[in-house]
């Protein structure tokens, strides 16, 4: 089993949005294309496993398929619940991937938590994962308050211990401050996510800082990620973050820092602003569904 609870062994934090230090190196591997059929094509080399990964959580007792609502215990904060899509598909005997989806900034958080579940349940359906759509508990509707690690914890590991869940294929997707949010998350825990997708989201200001004013500096945590977990970001030409915050660089940033342009890394840029559409998200999807941990 590759970890007893989410983020567990990950002491230090980074201050201004609270997320874990970087966890120590995993393996990325990218699967066989009948895997995920319709996706890009899979290139000969270093990503094409002899043998899938395979670690399922076994998991029983959660109600499928459909729209379902949970309610955990968390440490500090008391019960909370958390959003699930189960596809129609799923069957407990085959453990199935599942993506955390985190909403763009928002009140009532709830609500917007189950907007971006609805946004992806029909990707989930034809796809065969679940959504998983934690709350968070900013009293401005953002991400990066006390507990909302916890949170995101004790959701991933309820729904580990009620669906059987292929845990080498847990991936993350963010929207707007979740998307900002999402890169400080996925980056310091490239043992729990095989890949991750940002929507309208910005790297730099947000989970680094190009001088280092707000550590860490983007080149010292892309350079110290490992593996390069792959990443899709989608991002609105007219979006205020694109020139203002300096995501239109963040492509480049990653790349200076190794990701490979196509394979690590995938950029779209698209006419529009500070949003995302449901044919976005498929088109994420395509470019996560490829990754899996290695053991």
């Amino acid at each position: 089993m590759r970890r007893s609870s989410l983020f567990s062994l990950l002491l230090g934090l980074l201050p201004y949005v609270g997320v874990p230090a970087t966890a120590g190196a995993a393996s990325t591997v990218r699967l066989p294309a009948t895997m995920c059929p319709g996706g890009d094509a899979i290139f000969d080399d270093g990503y094409e496993p002899r043998v899938v990964p395979h670690d399922p959580s076994g998991g029983s007792g959660g109600n499928f398929p459909g729209n379902v609502t949970r309610t955990i215990s968390v440490p500090g904060l008391g019960t909370r619940s958390y959003y699930l899509r189960v596809p129609s598909g799923y069957q407990p005997s085959q453990a199935a991937p599942l993506l955390l989806a985190l909403r763009g900034q928002a009140l009532p958080a709830a609500s917007a938590a189950q907007q971006v579940r609805a946004d992806w349940s029909g990707w989930a359906d034809a796809k065969g994962f679940l959504v998983l759509a934690p709350v968070g508990n900013s009293t401005q509707g953002g991400w990066g308050a006390n507990g909302d690690i916890a949170e995101m914890s004790a959701a991933l590991d309820d729904a580990l211990a009620a669906y059987n869940i292929e845990r080498s294929r847990i991936y993350l997707w963010g929207y707007s401050a979740g998307a900002h949010y999402g890169h400080a998350v996925a980056l310091s825990n490239t043992d729990v996510f095989a890949a991750y997708g940002v929507s309208a989201g910005s790297l730099e200001q947000y989970a680094c800082t190009d001088d280092g004013s707000l550590p860490p500096s983007c080149a010292s945590l892309l350079g110290g990620t490992q593996p390069k977990i792959p990443v899709d970001i989608h991002l609105g030409n007219t979006d205020p973050l694109y020139t203002q915050y300096g995501a239109g660089g963040d492509a480049q940033r990653f790349q200076n820092a190794g990701w490979i342009p196509g394979r690590t890394v995938h950029y779209t840029l698209f006419a529009g602003g500070h949003v995302y559409t449901v044919a976005h998200l498929g088109q994420i999807w395509s470019h996560l569904c490829p990754f899996a941990l290695g053991p």
